[in-house]
């Protein structure tokens, strides 16, 4: 009998740590399928995963991988086998009452796959069957992989808890992140002047690209904006307070340079500023987003693929910020057999 071959997380450290190993198998239960992973796609929340966040226990080991495409290799109700799917990347309990209310990111058996439950980096995985979306027709299953977690982050960010309203002033921070890229897209969506930050020239002309004014960190030129995306933390902070009109919102779902940021809160209660946290979304929320998707509204940005073999070196890349968009791993790894 075949075993599934993965890469797991056995203890917090470099991309050393992550090691090609063989898994338990699963049957599927009832109402599950099982899924050939064909793609994965990093985030930083892969970084924390391997790297370890203090006081936050992953329950290692742990297979990473959040943002999953793959093919059907059980049929569900609506998708015969052989279809091209991509994972919801998070759920909650279902019975509660945050989850029937809709509100699944607070349930507080919250999951994200990859981080507090095994992820998609392994050959094979066992899922429910109503966690699989097919992959829309004018989409490579390597530019699906790029776009779950980031795009219902940001769908959430600006829509649901942001109130995102048409033609409002949007400032990205790291506009070139996974998060980033979507965040614009959606601000553009609605009709947004839409402006972003980044750190290189090349990074700022490819933002352009995209409709969007760009600007150096440092150097922002735009000031009285209503809402910042914010997910850097500390380096950016200050500035995307600066930013805000009178009224002005920050959202924010990450703090990839350090969580330990100054405020000056007369400037909060004088500005009558609203600072939003937003952690990942709601099941309902990425089905209205894949529409968009589906329609062609949005696309997803992937900076390079790599084999999934070659993970240590996409995790270098990303924590060394050489990705524009994502990077997305693809299947190379062979089952294992059982002993």
């Amino acid at each position: 009998m075949a075993l599934p071959t993965g890469i797991r997380i056995d203890a917090h450290g470099g991309p050393e740590v992550l090691r090609v190993r063989a898994l338990p198998a699963r049957a599927p239960a009832p109402g599950e399928v099982r899924v050939a992973v064909t793609h994965v796609a990093l985030n930083h929340l892969d970084l924390w995963v391997r790297k370890g966040v203090p006081g936050h226990d992953f329950h290692l080991p742990r297979v990473p991988g959040s943002d999953v495409a793959g093919v059907l290799r059980d049929a569900t109700p609506t998708l015969p086998v052989g279809t091209r799917v991509v994972l919801h990347p998070s759920w909650g309990c279902g019975t509660c009452a945050a989850c029937l209310d809709g509100t699944h990111d607070r349930c507080r058996s919250f999951r994200i796959r990859g981080e507090n439950t095994d992820g998609g980096c392994v050959t094979e995985v066992v899922v429910p069957a109503w966690q699989v979306l097919p992959i829309p027709a004018h989409l490579a299953p390597h530019e699906a992989a790029a776009l779950p977690l980031t795009l219902l982050t940001a769908w959430h960010m600006l829509v649901t808890r942001g109130r995102l309203a048409r033609g409002e002033r949007v400032l990205v921070q790291a506009g070139g992140s996974g998060v980033g890229v979507m965040a614009i897209q959606i601000a553009l969506l609605h009709g947004c002047e839409v402006h972003a930050t980044a750190s290189t020239p090349e990074r700022r002309a490819r933002l352009a690209a995209m409709g969007v004014q760009a600007w150096p960190y440092d150097a922002i030129g735009v000031r009285d904006v209503d809402m910042v995306v914010e997910s850097v933390g500390e380096a950016t902070w200050a500035a995307s307070v600066r930013a805000l009109a009178w009224g002005g919102r920050l959202v924010c779902c990450g703090a990839t340079t350090g969580p330990d940021v100054r405020l000056n809160l007369r400037a909060v209660f004088f500005k009558q500023l609203e600072i939003i946290g937003s952690t990942m979304g709601a099941t309902g929320e990425l089905l209205r987003a894949w529409r968009e998707v589906e329609a062609g509204r949005i696309r997803p940005v992937v900076d390079r693929v790599l084999p999934l073999s070659h993970i240590a070196e996409a995790h270098a890349l990303l924590e060394a910020r050489g990705v524009f968009g994502k990077v997305v791993l693809e299947q190379d790894l062979s089952p294992s057999e059982s002993p």
